[in-house]
């Protein structure tokens, strides 16, 4: 009995909570929407970034929630403030995310272009 309370504890105190990452989805196309450009039938209204860093308090990982949405909406109004909106036929291509996180500090980039369709 006393030694598989002790395998116990053991086995416990090895294991872990902590994930990798903040995010865990994969490279694949998500939407499964093609384009197929024969001709250039689009305009490039401009390159636009976002970035949020926040601070990892001691025990409280609720602060890291939503941090690459609120990189997207950064990157929204850096476009907005550029007069370019997201309205009729514009769409964001070439999108990515960087996230970097350290033990006092996460910190989520987005990046994309604002393209137009004519």
């Amino acid at each position: 009995m006393k030694k598989t309370f002790i395998i116990m504890v053991i086995a416990a105190a090895l294991t872990s909570c902590k994930t990798s990452s903040l995010y865990s989805g994969g490279y694949q196309q998500q939407n499964q929407t093609q384009t197929i450009l024969s001709s250039s039938n689009f305009n490039v209204l401009g390159s636009f970034t976002g970035t949020v860093t926040e601070k990892i308090l001691t025990g409280n990982i609720t602060n890291k929630e939503g941090i690459i949405s609120r990189a997207k909406a950064k990157m929204l109004e850096q476009a907005k403030a550029a007069g370019v909106e997201l309205i009729g036929s514009r769409a964001l291509v070439n999108v990515s995310v960087d996230l970097i996180e350290t033990k006092k500090r996460v910190s989520a980039t987005m990046t994309a272009e604002i393209i137009e369709f004519k």
